[in-house]
């Protein structure tokens, strides 16, 4: 895979790297100071950085993600690499999610980390990383709306010797300990909480359903206290605080009606790419196959009105993930295959959804930042 890049607007000021940055200071702007340790017989060459946190249940970066040196050069990169993150102070005291990732001089992940971390507001604070092998791996039902995206994620493999496991809940880490989730960065700019599964009592080898699970507990994915979520539903939080959610980012090709359920009926309610359902109100008015009332105050797609879709009786915001089809419908997109919606000329055929400037990606692809742009991406 190649380096994951994200640019988001985000509380944070800037991030600095040097092989040595001085002394931590007590006193001053609220930053981290990052020691990363890794393997030199691995190849890395940069590190990707980024930092999430949840608000209202729903992770986002908290500063923007970062390589560390911006060009890969193949130069000497010695261990430790020391980076200095300077965060606004209103972060203080909240803890964030570090995600570090080591990359070769091609671009390629083989090392990674992830640590939480609370900053102390108006001081620096020392953070120790070690980097551990990083694998690509493929889940075979692993895409959100239904689809089959593979995802990117850290090695559960073979431990490091004289390493146990001691998790009575769940599967371990390869350093022994109850596996976290990992969030991660994607092309579309969410975030994917991927969880690792596996034995109870043993090292994790597999992945709960990415977008559908919060936690692994007893050999049981789950989101929150309950079973992982179906198809056009996603689970928004993390841990125990996870809860299955309709609406339109969960890639529901029907409506979401007020218990947070997909409805695909398409019978007594109507709606399309995760909007409200709503009734097709008088005689005759029925429920198109597209999920628009046949009687409806749609207006037909023009130049005029490109930035709306039709959804059950009326017209509703078309903005990524939701799109409009080239009749004016609107469509869903799946995050972890696109990044945006595209101009489809109206009149003709075309899936408006978009990674960069090209279609949507394959089932088998990722939608990632490469190169500073969203590219379609194979997971072997």
């Amino acid at each position: 895979m190649r380096q994951l890049l994200l640019a988001v607007v985000a509380m944070v000021l800037g991030v600095f790297a040097a092989t040595s940055c001085g002394p931590v200071k007590t006193i001053g702007p609220t930053a981290l100071v990052l020691e990363v340790y890794f393997s030199e017989a691995r190849g890395a060459k940069a590190l990707v950085i980024s930092g999430s946190a949840e608000v209202d249940g729903v992770p986002v970066n908290v500063f923007p993600t970062s390589q560390r040196p911006e060009q890969l050069t193949g130069a000497a990169f010695p261990v430790p690499q020391t980076v200095r993150i300077l965060l606004n102070d209103s972060r203080g005291g909240i803890p964030l999610q570090l995600t570090v990732i080591g990359i070769n001089a091609d671009g390629d992940p083989v090392e990674a980390a992830t640590q939480t971390v609370t900053p102390v507001a108006q001081a620096e604070t020392l953070v120790t990383i070690t980097l551990k092998p990083f694998t690509d791996t493929v889940d075979a039902d692993g895409g959100m709306g239904g689809s089959d995206a593979g995802v990117t994620t850290f090695d559960a493999g073979t431990p490091d010797a004289g390493v146990r496991c001691g998790c009575t809940t769940g599967c371990c880490d390869s350093s022994g300990r109850c596996a976290s989730p990992i969030s991660l960065l994607l092309g579309s700019r969410n975030m994917l909480q991927v969880v690792l599964s596996g034995r109870t009592g043993e090292f994790c080898n597999g992945l709960c359903p990415p977008g559908k699970t919060s936690q692994f507990v007893n050999g049981i994915c789950q989101c929150g206290t309950t079973a992982s979520c179906g198809d056009g539903v996603r689970c928004q939080g993390q841990g125990t605080n996870g809860r299955c959610v309709c609406d339109t980012s969960s890639g529901c090709r029907g409506c979401c009606t007020s218990t947070n359920q997909c409805d695909t009926g398409r019978t007594l309610v109507c709606g399309s790419a995760g909007n409200q359902c709503a009734r097709c109100e008088g005689v005759g008015n029925v429920c198109q196959l597209t999920g628009r009332c046949s009687v409806n105050m749609c207006p037909p797609p023009s130049s005029s009105n490109q930035n709306q879709c039709c959804s059950g009786s009326g017209p509703v915001t078309a903005q990524f993930p939701t799109c409009a089809s080239a009749t004016g419908d609107c469509v869903a997109c799946d995050l972890l295959r696109s990044s945006a919606c595209r101009p489809v000329a109206v009149g003709s055929a075309g899936q408006p959804c978009a990674c960069g400037a090209s279609a949507q990606c394959a089932s088998t692809q990722l939608c990632l930042i490469q190169n500073g742009a969203p590219a379609c991406v194979t997971v072997n």
